[in-house]
């Protein structure tokens, strides 16, 4: 129970007048509620012990009637006033899972599944926003409900109200140990769920390679089988809740037995009268709801728990920061980047990607990698934009431990293009500026990436959805989209990985010229990872990686003058014409 407190009281407590609200309004609705039947009792005694007993039936009915109204008025406000934190709560949860999701290192986040992930930011949000919003207004409901009837009854006939307890109790087991059940179906949901919602956008994401193999069949028996999975446990858990039901009626059916049973001998001996047998009744149908209430809300409760430790394993476990709590600045300048015997290895993986690399990038050059596919050029620059965090010691920015500096201000400086940039389904504006709009800007991108000459052939120019992942636009300009992503905003270290290699040589050559400009005046330090030689040969110098070790390095004209994979690499590209 000890996080559910702390998790009240980091949420829910900041609205605690919404709460104090609902609390009087409920309070008013249940004594309105429980005091309706006493009037009812008087209206059915004047019909018995008067002569005249019209004036005294009216006031009754009108009494009734306009408590009625009152009731149907201030049950829907105390509603409001519920369920409106109960969505504030949720709109705050979401806003700082999705924020903690966004702090978190790649390494951790391929821990979850694209749909688990889903699952909880939607399914297990929207339980604490139900313990937030209707299981607070249930518990408070049901203890004034309880109280308010139980002490009419006893205060109209202790006798009859100690009869009723007993079915009420039985009833009260049986919803108990079905909503243990319940829960642990509950929890199989959940995983049920996450594993349906993976495997349906995986399909969607991949339904290109789907159709082209002709393998629908196998996917959608995969969907069938879990699916079905899904769906046999949610009939689990609703027959048990077909079931809790029933058990209360018929507990309810019982105490009104009961009430006649005990309570017509009373009224034949005067103990009780006919207007207080009808009250009795009358109270008993009322307080089956909050019983069953309170029933439903241990399970609301108990979902709710195995909801918030879903949440709170990836909003709960801080980010991989080794630099906190005393970050040092990252440069504001173009800096000096060393690489000191650096080894390193994936999380889980034994097999280092990178062994024991060192060199070092001078402020304000252009430094070109390359090496064989697998040979850990892009982990290197994974490293460097701290994606991963390196071993300590291993890579230095102007002399300070790259795990030292402050990673959001060092992320801010730098600009990283992947081999394979993910674009947004949004405008091309969009996906270029990742920000407000601003023309000048993404108009100085599009020339830099030499994009202008495509948003002729594009439907609404910089304005076109690009669909998912980028869909609607070819590898190239995908590629060229990434890159004006990346030049558009002001850095000091530009890191490009591959970022050529879907591109014509015309617009490879142009595109070079950009780079090389980028980085004109010292301003910028850049690496640029590259398959072609012919990318880097304006480089001031070029690292030759070779199953994750440094096996050359120096100017490209010294290279290709010496035996090597750099001039084996280049011959090979002369003969294929690439």
């Amino acid at each position: 129970m000890r996080p559910l407190l702390i998790f009240a009281r980091r949420y829910m407590v900041p609205f605690w007048h919404w709460y104090v609200g609902g609390t009087l309004a409920l309070l008013a609705t249940n004594w309105m509620s429980v005091t309706i039947p006493l009037y009812l009792a008087e209206g059915v005694d004047a019909l018995v012990s008067t002569d005249d007993p019209t004036s005294a039936v009216a006031r009754s009915a009108v009494a009734v009637g306009l408590m009625g109204l009152a009731v149907i008025a201030v049950r829907t406000l105390s509603r409001v006033l519920y369920f409106t934190p109960g969505r504030l709560v949720e709109a705050r949860v979401k806003r700082d899972l999705f924020s903690a999701i966004l702090r978190h290192q790649p390494s951790f986040l391929r821990q979850w599944e694209t749909g688990d992930l889903f699952s909880r930011v939607s399914s297990d949000v929207n339980m604490l926003r139900l313990l937030a919003g209707f299981g607070v207004l249930q518990l408070v409901n049901s203890v004034i409900a309880i109280v308010l009837a139980g002490g009419q009854m006893l205060r109209l006939s202790s006798e009859l109200a100690i009869w009723l307890l007993g079915p009420i109790l039985v009833g009260l087991v049986i919803v108990q140990l079905s909503i243990q059940h319940m829960f642990v179906l509950m929890r199989r949901l959940q995983v049920e769920l996450a594993a349906l919602s993976s495997h349906i956008l995986a399909s969607y994401r991949g339904v290109a390679t789907v159709q082209g193999f002709a393998a629908e069949g196998p996917f959608t028996d995969v969907f069938d089988t879990r699916n079905e999975q899904y769906l046999r446990t949610m009939l689990q858990r609703a027959g048990i809740r077909a079931g809790i039901g029933p058990a209360l009626a018929v507990a309810t059916d019982v105490n009104i037995f009961l009430v006649l049973f005990v309570g017509g001998p009373m009224v034949i001996d005067g103990r009780l009268t006919v207007g207080e047998l009808v009250a009795f009744t009358t109270l008993v149908a009322f307080i089956t709801n909050p019983l069953r209430s309170s029933s439903f809300l241990y399970s609301i409760v108990k979902e709710a728990q195995a909801s918030l430790e879903r949440v709170e394993a990836i909003q709960g476990v801080p980010p991989d920061r080794p630099e906190l709590p005393h970050p040092a600045p990252a440069p504001a300048q173009a800096p000096r980047l060393e690489i000191r015997h650096l080894t390193f290895a994936y999380p889980g993986s034994e097999d280092p990607a990178l062994h024991d690399v060192s060199f070092t990038v001078p402020a304000g050059s252009t430094v070109g990698i390359l090496g064989l596919t697998g040979s850990g050029k892009s982990t290197l620059l994974a490293l460097l934009a701290r994606l991963y965090n390196p071993p300590p010691g291993t890579i230095l920015v102007d002399g300070t431990d790259l795990c030292r500096l402050d990673l959001d201000h060092w992320r801010e400086r730098l600009t990283l293009v992947p081999q394979k940039a993910f674009l947004f389904s949004e405008t091309l504006a969009d996906n270029v500026l990742l920000g407000p709009p601003d023309e000048e800007r993404l108009a100085r991108a599009m020339r830099l990436s030499a994009l202008e000459p495509d948003l002729e052939a594009l439907p609404e120019g910089t304005a076109t959805l690009v669909g998912e992942a980028g869909v609607r636009l070819s590898g190239g300009q995908r590629q060229r989209t990434a890159l004006a992503r990346g030049l558009v905003r002001d850095h000091t270290v530009l890191l490009l990985d591959d970022v050529l290699s879907a591109v014509d040589h015309a617009t490879e050559k142009e595109l070079i010229g950009t780079i090389r400009g980028a980085g004109s005046g010292s301003t910028v330090t850049t690496l640029l990872v590259a398959h072609r030689v012919s990318a880097l040969q304006h480089a001031d110098q070029v690292v030759v990686l070779d199953e994750g070790r440094v096996v050359d390095v120096g100017r490209p004209d010294e290279l290709l003058a010496r035996p090597g994979l750099f001039r084996d690499t280049w011959q090979q590209q002369q003969a294929e014409g690439a």
